[in-house]
């Protein structure tokens, strides 16, 4: 992925709001695989650190990338969210992101990219569930048709032997 699909998927997505995050909006190719698709991202302070909050089809990824440090990218699996709020002051907002015991809180987002990034994290979380679902129903019935094949093949291969007899 180049910084142009980056651009386009965040312009598909109505991205409005990534102050204070170009240097890790320019990282993103570097971390972001050809066939994820950006749901929605937003800005926000964790652990006191500005990071730009990336939803895609496949996860939540925290980006900070630091003028002395590095980068620091944190991501949690969209199958793995229990859950994700947000609450909204004067000025700005925050979201929680749930998952199993542990809570990231996301401060002082944008009142109104909060709820917008709450709704894509709920809808990518759930869709992408349901797809891991299909696929673990479709493996089942294959190996389900995989062993009637095999015990049919095994009582036609009784049968021959006592009509050989």
């Amino acid at each position: 992925m180049d910084l142009e699909t980056v651009q386009q998927q965040f312009k598909n997505a109505n991205v409005s709001d990534t102050f204070g995050t170009r240097k890790e909006v320019k990282y993103l190719p570097e971390i972001l695989s050809d066939d994820e698709i950006i749901q929605y991202a937003t800005s926000g302070l964790v652990e006191g650190n500005t990071v730009l909050v990336v939803c895609t089809n496949e996860r939540v990824l925290f980006v900070d990338k630091g003028m002395v440090y590095g980068v620091r990218s944190n991501e949690i699996p969209l199958d793995m969210v229990n859950g994700v709020s947000y609450s909204k002051g004067m000025l700005m907002g925050n979201i929680i992101v749930t998952n199993g015991a542990k809570d990231t809180l996301i401060k002082d987002v944008s009142k109104e990219t909060a709820p917008l990034m709450v709704d894509a994290i709920k809808r990518s979380a759930k869709e992408y569930k349901r797809k891991l679902h299909q696929a673990s129903q479709s493996s089942i019935e294959t190996d389900n048709i995989s062993m009637l094949i095999s015990q049919n093949e095994k009582i036609i291969s009784l049968l021959k032997q006592i009509a050989a007899k």
